[in-house]
């Protein structure tokens, strides 16, 4: 009997966290992260806001489960997107491809103001962010299957591993995304990343 109730409380407090999470992900897509208060999220809830407590210890706590949780759904995305392009795409094309639908990610779905708070987590260095800072992440391998199947076509040449063209990739992206972040808006994203990104490129492209 008492395993049985632990059973229900455990499932009730599983439901409760749930319901808050999704609550709070509701409210970070029509405000910026720092617009929304807990206030807010226990009211959509519809829970006490002590109860808020019990299953994250601050509003930053829920942001970072909610990044992570967010970038691995984006990095599934940034993969199927790969998956549906022709088989015989220059690899080049498909690269710029990647970063276009990373920065039309992070100016529509994200926004600037929700980045600089990513960027505040980060920089604090106290909550579990590995899923975005750590080189585990999905789109570390998305960049890295590119650029392998880019230099066994002999369209890319380099004296790097593919993973380590990866990281030199995706930080790039990080600091252009920083740029933008301190720029807005007089820093387009979309252009500076695909301009940026045809000059790295143009340093590992065969001349076939």
């Amino acid at each position: 009997m008492k395993l049985e109730e632990t059973g229900r409380k455990k499932e009730k407090g599983t439901r409760t966290k749930r319901r808050l999470f999704d609550c709070a992900a509701r409210l970070f897509q029509e405000y910026d992260f720092e617009q929304v208060s807990v206030d807010q999220i226990v009211e959509a809830a519809g829970v006490a806001k002590g109860t808020f407590y019990i299953y994250f210890p601050s509003k930053d706590a829920l942001i970072a489960e909610f990044i992570s949780d967010y970038v691995n759904q984006v990095d599934a995305d940034y993969r199927t997107v790969l998956e549906n392009d022709a088989a015989d795409t220059p690899v080049s094309q498909l690269l710029l491809g990647l970063v276009e639908k990373i920065a039309d990610t992070l100016t529509d779905k994200i926004g600037h103001n929700s980045m600089r708070t990513v960027y505040k987590l980060l920089l604090e260095q106290n909550l579990g962010m590995s899923v975005v800072k750590g080189y585990g992440r999905d789109l570390y391998a998305s960049f890295a299957d590119l650029l392998t199947e880019g230099i066994s076509r002999g369209e890319l040449k380099s004296q790097l591993s593919p993973e380590e063209l990866a990281r030199h990739f995706v930080m790039a992206i990080r600091g252009l995304s920083y740029e933008w972040c301190i720029r807005y808006p007089d820093f387009d994203l979309k252009e500076q990343s695909l301009e940026h990104f045809k000059l790295l490129l143009s340093g590992i492209t065969s001349n076939l």
